[in-house]
């Protein structure tokens, strides 16, 4: 699908790599050197298309930018593990190793780059007459440029907090003295807000065709500015920055002075960001955003032909049960499908997610293949009883919570519960803690027992079972790598189509790994103007309604405003409901952070998960919680991710980010 625009994209990324690619390491060359002839560039109106789709090269295609990888820095938070071997950066993260030597060189560079091929682009299309541009489509693809160059920034800010604007061109012989240091925090809202301003005014509300998936809209303009509005308005930047001393050395923003992060809590940010949380909802919905369905999921799911999914203790021959697994599928599918399978909830995204998240996730054995080899995934993503515990109950509650749940001390027993297996082996009986929970809790989450996929072995359902050494449970025999640690499998993001073959190494991907995948979503902004309700414990009304049509759409009983309007308790239901809808999709770290929660989350106590490390265990033994073994601590520094000392020694005018 979108194959016009994703050839563009892949074709431009030699002439990215010729005009962004050859730059030395510093910083200081945020802007790429000219190597091509700028009178080569702009000479038809494909010239001028190709020349913008550069500037989505490097959110499209570049391994940086596509940061929902599972081992990126990013994706390094309480919610998942991996064994100690894999050593990746969302490991270091867990592990407190961040430092100005080890952490991701490129990605700061990789910013700037892109930024400075966005500046280039708009000075070389606003200097030269490109024969048939009509001015409408000029004025377009220059807000178009002008929003990327926004995300970039906003990005770099979730990163790096405080960082250097750049609105122009930087010549690559500027001195160092004269290069410019962080900006506050404050003061980069305000530019990434008033450059979606100016971008809104030429894009278009919607592109055409659909194979422009992935441009840049006025919704897609609207809904940036409220994110970094949301963003200024957390705790982390108004008033909570544990480090309140930190500020710039020499280098002073403009109406801040020195200072880096605001050091009082300011409640107007809130009402700032609910206004801009507004505004983007009323022009994504405007524009035929709308959060996916039941209707649509099913029209993709019969498509398919795939089986409605057995959960443990639902009946799906009555109503409501069929209804129940039918939501299953909906929240699969939610992550999975584009606007060309008739879902719009996506405002803005990217052409196709990286395959090794689907592989990442499913068991290291699927089926065997015609040689007698097993065949499956790498297996190596485990949520952690965190997350499998933060999910709801099927009432809507935390389990914990819950007076109608089964009581805590009997959450690891058995609940004498088997699904079935299309082979018809016996399956495993499923622990308490995995009965009676949310939609959301079935489709993203695999267990012992439980389904992993309705058609994964060649059609056929898969039933984990994950105390059986020969299939998907521990065995050195799979290597160092491949071993769920925890006890539990991510299903999030591995496309419900999926089926193994059993033909040597091949299987039948169909929609699978290349599906498309949503930067904004719609049920983001319906959050995010729920916790500005809350914050301000204001218009509760309204903040209750937008986070019950996420809560609903998923399946989850919805909350009234009696049973929040106590003190701070819509805010605790807001931020669980973020953690729910939200995992695995990048969020909750940016949570962690935003929160300021680090020290409740990330020390080693609070990573556990199943005793799931051993060969053949028992029932008993390997439902035993346990605190994962490996090195996990927590600083305060990490709030903020370093820059690179290489970049720090080039720009004199660059404070490192405070304990680094």
């Amino acid at each position: 699908m979108y194959h016009n625009m994703k050839s563009k994209f892949y074709t431009l990324a030699a002439s990215f790599a010729l005009m962004a690619g050859v730059v030395s390491c510093d910083y200081l060359d945020v802007a790429p050197p000219e190597t091509v002839d700028r009178d080569d560039i702009l000479k038809t109106q494909v010239d001028a298309l190709e020349y913008l789709y550069g500037c989505y090269g490097p959110i499209q295609s570049a391994d940086l930018i596509r940061n929902f990888r599972p081992y990126n820095l990013r994706q390094g938070s309480d919610e998942w593990v991996a064994l100690s071997p894999q050593n990746c950066d969302a490991q270091r993260y867990q592990w407190n190793q961040p430092t100005g030597m080890n952490t991701y060189y490129g990605a700061f560079q990789e910013y700037y780059n892109s930024i400075g091929y966005c500046n280039m682009f708009i000075r070389d299309i606003n200097e030269k007459e490109v024969p048939g541009l009509s001015p409408e489509t000029k004025a377009q693809y220059i807000a178009e440029a002008q929003f990327l160059k926004a995300y970039l920034h906003c990005e770099a800010m979730i990163y790096y907090g405080p960082i250097p604007i750049t609105d122009e061109v930087i010549p690559t012989n500027v001195a160092p003295a004269d290069m410019p240091g962080r900006s506050h925090f404050d003061y980069c809202a305000d530019y990434v807000a008033n450059l979606c301003d100016e971008a809104y005014q030429n894009l278009p509300a919607v592109h055409s065709t659909q194979q422009y998936y992935g441009r840049a809209t006025k919704a897609a303009a609207k809904f940036l500015k409220a994110r970094v509005r949301w963003l200024a308005a957390s705790p982390l930047f108004n008033g909570e920055f544990p480090f309140p001393d930190w500020e710039n050395e020499d280098y002073e923003t403009p109406g801040y002075g020195k200072e880096l992060i605001s050091r009082t809590y300011d409640a107007q940010k809130w009402e700032v960001a609910r206004q801009a949380c507004l505004e983007a909802i009323q022009e994504a919905e405007a524009a035929g955003h709308a959060l996916f369905d039941v209707d649509g999921s099913e029209a993709r799911r019969e498509a398919n032909g795939i089986p409605l999914p057995q959960i443990p203790g639902v009946d799906t021959t009555t109503p409501e049960g069929e209804e129940f697994a039918k939501r299953v599928m909906l929240m699969r599918y939610v992550v999975t499908t584009g606007p060309d399978q008739g879902n719009n909830e996506a405002i803005w995204g990217m052409l196709n997610i990286a395959p090794d998240v689907d592989y990442s996730s499913m068991p290291h054995y699927v089926i065997t293949d015609q040689n007698g080899v097993l065949r499956g995934g790498w297996g190596w993503i485990s949520p952690t009883l965190h997350a499998v515990e933060s999910f709801y109950t099927e009432n809507g509650k935390q389990p914990a919570d819950d007076a109608d749940f089964t009581p805590e001390s009997q959450w690891f027993q058995s609940s004498g519960i088997k699904l079935r297996d299309d082979d018809g082996r016996d399956t495993p009986e499923v622990i308490n803690l995995c009965v009676n929970r949310e939609p959301r809790f079935y489709a993203w989450i695999g267990f012992d027992g439980g389904e992993y996929s309705p058609v994964m072995k060649n059609g056929k359902n898969l039933i984990l079972r994950m105390r059986e050494s020969g299939e998907n449970g521990y065995n050195p025999n799979f290597g160092a790598n491949n071993q769920s640690q925890t006890g539990f499998y991510n299903i999030k993001m591995v496309h419900p189509n999926v089926r193994f073959t059993g033909i040597d190494e091949g299987n039948n991907t169909s929609e699978g790994y290349n599906h498309t995948w949503a930067l904004f979503r719609l049920a983001d902004l319906y959050l995010m103007l729920a916790e500005c309700d809350a914050r301000l414990n204001q218009h509760l009304d309204e903040g209750v309604s937008y986070l019950n049509r996420v809560r609903e759409r998923a399946g989850v009983p919805a909350v009234s405003v009696d049973e929040v309007s106590g003190d701070g308790q819509l805010l605790e239901v807001v931020l669980d409901e973020w953690s729910n809808e939200f995992y695995f999709e990048v969020h909750r770290q940016l949570e962690i952070r935003r929160n300021v929660w680090g020290d409740q989350t990330m020390m080693k106590n609070h990573y556990r998960g199943l005793n799931s490390m051993q060969s053949n265990p028992s029932f008993e033994s390997f439902n035993t919680p346990v605190v994962v073994d490996q090195t996990f601590s927590w600083d305060d520094r990490m709030y903020l991710y370093p820059i690179h000392n290489e970049e720090i020694y080039s720009d004199p005018n660059l404070v490192q980010a405070p304990g680094y």
